[in-house]
């Protein structure tokens, strides 16, 4: 939409990624202390947070040269590339997570355990704010739009010269909508976050996607597209974790009775 607007040398897009990553470190911080996480527990919690965002932009390049590759045969890492953000978000957990369990192990091994379903809650709280916000920079970039529409949602972009469904900005009410029920799932119930997370993101993102019109790469399964793939298997991962969740809860009652 505004791609070329830019302030103190950064265009819109990278200012929402910037306020984005803020947003959900602040949001970490905050929410840990209220949990009552150990400081010295929140301090390697942040530095393989701060880790993993990093690692998970260059995941997210990294995969949409793969979709590429699938689709045309070719791989290539350019300044063009584009992302995508399961690959961010997968490549950025699997390195927090090593980096969670390699720090914590070493430095307060009697909380790798007990904080554990903290990290995943207050993750993935911070991680659906971040998206949010993301996901408006792809809005003033004028990058992930939906199908050409002339109904009244529509929305005319510069760089296609078409108007178009604002699927970027659905998609970040969506996560603003989602942050607010996994902060009050974080704090009002025993319901991990994470796994509802999966679950409700995933169902998403599968319809979501059929109204997408940019390019995204081809899967393994012609008539999805390789974030469908992806939600189908958060949604299968995300519900299961759940159901497991629930018997355990159920026998350890059933236990103490």
């Amino acid at each position: 939409m505004f791609p070329d607007v830019t302030f103190l040398q950064l265009d819109l897009y990278a200012w929402c990624l910037v306020i984005g990553v803020i947003a959900a470190l602040v949001v970490a911080r905050v929410y840990a202390d209220k949990r009552g996480v150990a400081p010295k527990m929140l301090n390697l919690c942040i530095l393989s947070a701060t880790l993993a965002i990093v690692a998970g932009y260059g995941f997210a390049i990294l995969f949409q040269a793969v979709y590429n590759a699938t689709e045309n045969g070719k791989f290539s890492l350019e300044t063009d590339t584009g992302k995508t953000f399961y690959g961010g978000l997968i490549g950025g957990a699997a390195v927090f997570f090593l980096l969670y369990f390699t720090l914590v192990r070493k430095f307060c091994p009697q909380d790798v355990k007990k904080e554990f379903n903290n990290a995943l809650g207050i993750g993935a709280c911070s991680v659906a704010i971040a998206h949010a916000i993301g996901r408006m920079g792809c809005f003033f970039n004028g990058c992930c739009y939906g199908k050409e529409t002339d109904s009244w949602i529509g929305i005319y972009f510069e760089s296609i010269h078409r108007t178009v469904i604002p699927t970027q900005l659905i998609e970040a009410i969506f996560l603003f909508l989602l942050f607010a029920l996994l902060s009050f799932l974080l704090f009002r119930t025993k319901i991990n976050p994470m796994y509802v997370y999966l679950v409700l993101y995933g169902v998403f993102r599968f319809v979501i996607e059929f109204w997408r019109d940019d390019e995204r790469g081809a899967s393994f399964i012609p008539a999805l597209s390789p974030s469908q793939v992806v939600s189908l298997v958060c949604v299968l991962l995300g519900g299961a974790l759940l159901v497991y969740d629930f018997v355990r809860s159920r026998r350890q009652k059933q236990a103490e009775s």
